[in-house]
């Protein structure tokens, strides 16, 4: 009678662990496929919870043990109740196999399947609601936690594994594809993608490879007359070009279209290097990212790309590296600064 009594009992248990077993399931999937980069969206937009949230993926590691620990807990509960229950009304040998399917269906279906599917269609939501519960759970259980964890990296650092690295927050790879999808959706354009794509390329990109080769250079001989000068810029419609001593492998300094002002003004007392401002020498090896800082914090607009021998090898300007992230710019009346025409 007492046996038959505790059945109603044992029922009323399976239900409340049946909703553990969900809840640990949809709390998982929803926190683990949160997007990262939306997460940090959330918290800085103050929305409740989401702090909460962050505490768990920071300490993702303690997460997951929890889930598992709940999780693996609940279900051999749920097994082992059915399985009592099973026995009581059918008999040990029918008993175990009728419990055996009756777990394994119940266990899929309400507690695994089911929550996991939920959290991936309203990952944000559950994610946003489990979080102060499953924190709670971790406060109480932590010492059983932390237990299951120790021993797990125990093991981990007997194959030489390390407990302490961390993924960042999102990867190259990650931002790439994110892009691509970016277009599929039609949230960008096919211009913008190749722009962001070359973003990426930018940092690895070296000066070499973008500068003007020597043999292009028009270039000024530190002898020319004003005829000269002001002849080359007008037949060659350059903003800019590079002034030399003797050879192009000896370029002393930059003269400015604007400069022809001077000339003009004082056309008897013209020296051509009094015209002339300071070359800026670069390695051929340097990242076209970091000229582009130097560009910025010395207010220049063209460097010299020279070898370790201090040798011409070519000149790049901000124009250049603009290129690389916009692609080529073409002007109708603008012809490049240094590239003969």
């Amino acid at each position: 009678m007492n046996s038959l009594f505790s059945t109603p009992i044992l029922i009323l248990f399976l239900f409340i662990l049946m909703f553990l077993s969900f809840f640990f399931a949809a709390c998982e999937t929803s926190i683990i496929a949160l997007s990262k980069i939306r997460l940090q969206h959330m918290v800085k937009k103050g929305i409740k919870y989401a702090q909460n949230v962050q505490r768990l993926v920071i300490k993702l590691d303690k997460f997951i043990a929890a889930i598992l620990v709940g999780n693996n807990f609940v279900n051999i509960a749920f097994s082992s109740i059915v399985t009592a229950i099973s026995v009581q009304i059918f008999g040990y040998n029918w008993g175990v196999i009728i419990a055996t399917f009756v777990s394994t269906f119940f266990i899929l279906i309400f507690c695994e399947i089911t929550p996991k599917i939920m959290a991936i269609k309203h990952t944000e939501k559950i994610a946003l609601y489990a979080s102060p519960f499953m924190e709670a759970f971790i406060k109480v259980f932590n010492p059983i936690i932390r237990l299951f964890m120790g021993i797990s990296y125990f093991i981990l650092k007997i194959f030489g594994q390390d407990t302490t690295k961390r993924s960042p927050l999102i990867t190259e790879e990650e931002l790439r594809l994110m892009i691509e999808v970016g277009k599929e959706e039609g949230v960008l354009s096919d211009e913008e993608r190749k722009m962001l794509h070359r973003i990426f390329e930018f940092g690895d990109t070296k000066v070499s490879t973008v500068m003007l080769a020597k043999e292009k250079i028009v270039a000024l001989d530190a002898k020319s007359t004003p005829e000269d000068l002001m002849n080359i810029f007008v037949e060659e419609g350059h903003s800019r070009l590079p002034v030399y001593k003797d050879s192009i492998d000896n370029i002393v300094g930059i003269i400015y279209a604007r400069d022809l002002l001077y000339i003009l003004r004082d056309k008897g007392l013209f020296i051509l290097e009094d015209l002339v401002h300071p070359a800026y020498f670069v390695s051929s090896n340097l990242s076209v990212n970091e000229l582009l800082k130097r560009f910025q914090i010395d207010k220049i607009q063209i460097a010299v790309v020279v070898d370790d021998r201090k040798k011409t090898l070519g000149l790049v300007t901000l124009e250049d590296l603009i290129e690389e992230i916009v692609g080529e710019i073409e002007e109708e009346q603008l012809d490049h600064p240094l590239r003969k025409n």
